[in-house]
């Protein structure tokens, strides 16, 4: 890190960013505690975890947060925490007086609804796009672990037939768990053929390796005493938690559907609300995600503040 840049609370000083560490923590949940987010980016755990993939950076101003990142097609983003709307859309305007005079664009991503209209009312020719590829999945934790009902048919007659064919048990993530959930999580991909296959991993091993210090829980399913699924979870909010990773072996039939029940009892049981992110696009984790009947949608929106 550059000796010149001022810190603040071991973080920057806009208009510096600096790299994000562990150590930056505390800082970061002091204030996602006050703006309470709904979105499931906005947990330290997730900045954290995909840091290089996203190129994230950090800094403060004047009492807020503001992120700076690099999407997968090479644009530059921020994403703002605040104590609340009236300082969030405070922070935007600072940004925006700021690269008006440099002549740049501000790109806000990942917006909750709760923050457009008093944006729009402070800069009216800001162009908003609905992103509705990381719209969040929102579910009553009720539902997740009772699955009572008609619609849920499908997904106890899934779980039904695994618990007739294995003979299995739901345990605590350890670290003595760390190696098997990353070996697993290397076969899921494999499987699955799906792109992003070492950020992904990477994101895995950072959650795994530091599970203590980022405060995350967990559980895995073992079969004959072997890892063959594991999902990864915290807290979002008071009412919500928000499960960040879920991987399983998918040549055992109904191991998706006992994972997600098991996590969802077992650590989740004490919040009204899970949120199991988005589906980025990918039709197959959309019908999937889809198929187990939010609550809600939490739509999210990409902000264009011009020069």
């Amino acid at each position: 890190m550059d000796p010149s840049i001022l810190l603040k609370n071991g973080i920057a000083v806009f208009p510096d960013f600096i790299d994000i560490d562990l150590g930056m923590k505390p800082y970061f949940d002091g204030l996602l505690t006050l703006q309470a987010p709904l979105a499931s980016e906005y947990t330290f755990t997730n900045i954290f975890i995909w840091r290089h993939l996203y190129r994230f950076r950090a800094c403060s101003l004047d009492g807020a947060l503001c992120i700076k990142g690099v999407d997968r097609s090479g644009v530059e983003f921020l994403m703002i925490v605040a104590k609340d709307t009236g300082a969030y859309v405070d922070t935007v305007q600072r940004i925006s007086d700021r690269y008006r005079r440099e002549s740049g664009t501000v790109r806000l991503f990942r917006v909750e609804e709760r923050f457009v209209e008093p944006l729009k009312r402070t800069f009216p020719a800001m162009t908003t796009e609905d992103d509705r590829d990381n719209s969040d999945y929102v579910y009553l934790s009720s539902d997740l672990i009772d699955l009572k009902g008609r619609k849920y048919d499908g997904k106890r007659n899934h779980i039904k037939r695994f618990r007739e064919r294995y003979t299995y048990d739901y345990a605590p993530i350890t670290d003595a768990l760390r190696d098997e959930c990353v070996e697993l999580t290397e076969v899921w991909h494999k499987t699955k053929g799906s792109d992003g296959i070492e950020a992904d991993i990477t994101a895995t091993r950072e959650a795994i390796t530091n599970f203590g210090p980022l405060g995350l829980t967990g559980g895995v399913i073992r079969i004959d005493g072997k890892v063959r699924a594991f999902s990864i979870a915290e807290r979002l909010n008071a009412e919500t938690a928000v499960i960040h990773i879920e991987k399983y072996d998918p040549s055992y039939e109904g191991l998706a559907q006992v994972m997600n029940q098991q996590l969802c009892s077992q650590a989740c049981s004490a919040f009204k609300y899970i949120n199991r992110e988005q589906d980025m696009g990918i039709q197959g984790l959309r019908r999937s995600k889809l198929s187990y009947n939010p609550a809600f949608l939490l739509n999210k929106y990409k902000i264009i503040i011009g020069p």
